[in-house]
């Protein structure tokens, strides 16, 4: 019969105890599944009820969805195919919303200019309301510039995806803690051939289709730049060149690829002095007591400047500058009369000191755009780092039980192993991006491997 696994119900009694087949386990993926799939065979009906769950290798996982249709084979027994989600899953039932101007969460329509952290804090807010027990805290968070981020009708879990791909990142949830940073864990695995040994098949296929790029022309933002940047030029620029290339020239002998050009537009970089507001007068009115140029000479004619705040009660939100006493360093701004459902500024929501904001709609100083126009560089550069090299390749391996009983080794999302294979030239460390754990076999793994997660479209595990 093998192992067996006891059912629960949503109160917490006990539903059933069940042998799952040997097609049974976990399936999880970073930024992906996180299930606990099961096939069983009984000789009576069970009435299977939504908030069902089962306690797997010490996670809970709850049956979110009806079984599949029961089945009643030859032997007269009812089977029965389950798929119970982790915790994680129920991020995803939660609407991603924003404040109003009441400070109650009703808005599902705006757009956010902030940090990794602030993206992430808003988040963590939206959980507790639906799930004000569970604790759930921000975890560690990447380090990076601000981003601007439009979200409409988004639950968290789709929003989650979106502000690691903006961010360049993943997510992760260990417990109650929600993490926004590539997760690396050593372990110690070593997957080679051999007896006992750790690997017992192992396949190698391109992460992607793409092809390799070899040319970037590379733009920043519109903003802040005027109408007579660059002999006309409607975006950012780099200054002294306008692509960069790494290992073109295959038909001159001096490179791997042929010439592969693409353009990126990076909207974040643009020429920007990132200000915070060190007294407050009103509601309306704030100092920055460290701004060193004179905003009234900024101006462009017929155009708004504007103040965007990226942190704070205000973050990602935009108002029109009324005036700038420069000898003061004091802003006064305008309501937000786009959005009728929004009164800001007001005495709930408004500037405190310590907020951080960005002015546009202005022509800066050219030390600033001389500085954007080195960022961008440097984006761009990353940008082709990343992409000219060799195709990113995924390996799928299904292990050796055997070495995980004799070692003891485990496996989680996010850890290192080591992989050797002198057949295919590999021997490197890699990473587990995903994995399936059979039920029967808790020792039997299949993993797929990769360093970072390029398009999870194409992660697949192979079944076993």
């Amino acid at each position: 019969m093998g192992r067996q696994l006891s059912i629960y119900k949503y109160s917490g009694a006990l539903r059933a105890v069940v042998h799952p087949d040997q097609t049974s386990g976990e399936a999880c993926e970073i930024m992906g599944q996180d299930v606990f799939q099961m096939a069983i065979s009984v000789p009576t009906p069970i009435f299977f009820e939504y908030g069902d769950y089962v306690k797997v290798n010490g996670r809970k996982f709850r049956l979110n969805t009806p079984p599949n249709p029961i089945t009643k084979n030859a032997e007269r027994d009812y089977e029965y195919k389950l798929t119970f989600e982790s915790d994680v899953q129920q991020i995803g039932k939660v609407a991603f919303l924003f404040l109003d101007t009441l400070g109650r969460f009703t808005e599902s329509q705006f757009s956010i200019t902030g940090t990794a952290e602030i993206f992430l804090t808003l988040l963590v807010d939206n959980l507790k309301r639906i799930y004000p027990n569970y604790g759930y805290v921000v975890g560690s968070v990447v380090d990076g510039d601000t981003k601007t981020i439009t979200l409409d009708s988004t639950n968290c879990l789709d929003a989650l995806n979106i502000i690691a791909e903006q961010f360049e990142t993943e997510w992760h949830v260990v417990g109650n803690r929600v993490n926004l940073y590539k997760r690396t864990l050593g372990s110690g695995i070593v997957l080679k051939y051999g007896k006992e040994e750790g690997l017992y098949q192992l396949s190698q296929a391109p992460q992607t289709n793409a092809n390799p790029i070899t040319r970037v022309y590379g733009y920043g933002s519109d903003r802040n730049i005027g109408s007579n940047y660059r002999n006309g030029a409607r975006r950012l620029r780099m200054a002294d060149s306008l692509y960069l290339e790494k290992n073109s020239g295959l038909d001159q002998g001096t490179g791997k690829y042929d010439i592969i050009e693409v353009t990126k537009i990076f909207e974040d970089v643009y020429p920007r002095r990132n200000g915070t507001v060190t007294s407050v007068a009103s509601p309306l009115v704030f100092s920055d007591s460290g701004m060193d140029f004179n905003v009234n000479i900024c101006r462009i004619p017929n155009v708004d400047a504007k103040i965007e705040f990226t942190s704070g009660q205000l973050s990602g939100n935009a108002f029109t500058l009324a005036s700038y006493n420069n000898a003061a360093k004091t802003f006064t701004i305008n309501k937000n009369t786009s959005d009728q459902t929004l009164d800001i500024p007001s005495e709930l929501l408004k500037p405190a000191v310590g907020d951080t904001y960005v002015i546009t709609g202005i022509l800066m100083p050219n030390v600033y755009i001389i500085n954007a126009e080195a960022e961008l560089r440097q984006k761009v550069q990353a940008y082709l780092d990343s992409f000219s090299g060799e195709v990113p390749t995924q390996l799928s391996v299904v292990c050796n039980p055997r070495y995980f009983a004799r070692t003891g080794f485990t496996v989680s999302l996010g850890t290192m192993v080591s992989v050797q294979d002198t057949r295919l030239n590999i021997n490197r460390q890699i990473r587990v991006i995903g994995y399936t754990r059979n039920w029967q076999y808790p020792t039997l793994y299949t993993l797929s491997l990769a360093d970072s997660v390029k398009d999870k479209s194409l992660i697949k595990l192979i079944n076993t």
